[in-house]
């Protein structure tokens, strides 16, 4: 079973995803924009993701698009990587992977897009790569408490 940990900073209360953390991104650069000039919600949009198994290297590579909301000068998107494993009601180890940051939560039409690409982690897993059918993907934002994610088919080859 995960834990969450809850960390203070300031008068904030910061809420850590369940897993291990494997990667740290200080400054991921811009891509692209995009606006939903319609959009009224202050909720997160669910990641664009790709998840390819490669048997020669039993490796498991992620790509990642991510709509983060920095619509604000100066501002960077930084973030870390947590992968959980969790036992399915079929006793199959299962990936989730969550892109843990902190931003403001604000109403916003424009969203800067990121691309994150990283493997991973057999350390982590109490698995075999080869047998993962899908993995699961959240953005988390820390302070608010909120995520948005996606189930997302492995793709094989190689």
């Amino acid at each position: 079973m995960s834990t969450t940990n809850l960390n203070v900073e300031g008068n904030e209360v910061i809420t850590m995803p369940p897993g291990t953390k494997i990667f740290s991104e200080n400054n991921n650069p811009e891509i692209g924009k995009v606006t939903f000039p319609e959009r009224k919600s202050k909720g997160l949009l669910s990641p664009l993701v790709e998840a390819f198994y490669n048997a020669e290297n039993d490796t498991l590579s992620i790509n990642i698009v991510a709509y983060v909301d920095l619509d604000r000068r100066n501002e960077v998107f930084q973030y870390d990587i947590f992968q959980n494993t969790y036992i399915d009601i079929d006793g199959n180890p299962q990936l989730q992977f969550f892109i843990a940051y902190n931003m403001p939560e604000q109403d916003a039409c424009t969203f800067s897009v990121h691309e994150l690409k990283f493997k991973a982690n057999p350390y982590a897993f109490i698995g075999d790569f080869s047998k993962v059918k899908t993995i699961q993907t959240f953005l988390w934002d820390i302070d608010p408490i909120a995520s948005r994610g996606t189930e997302t088919t492995v793709q094989s080859g190689g």
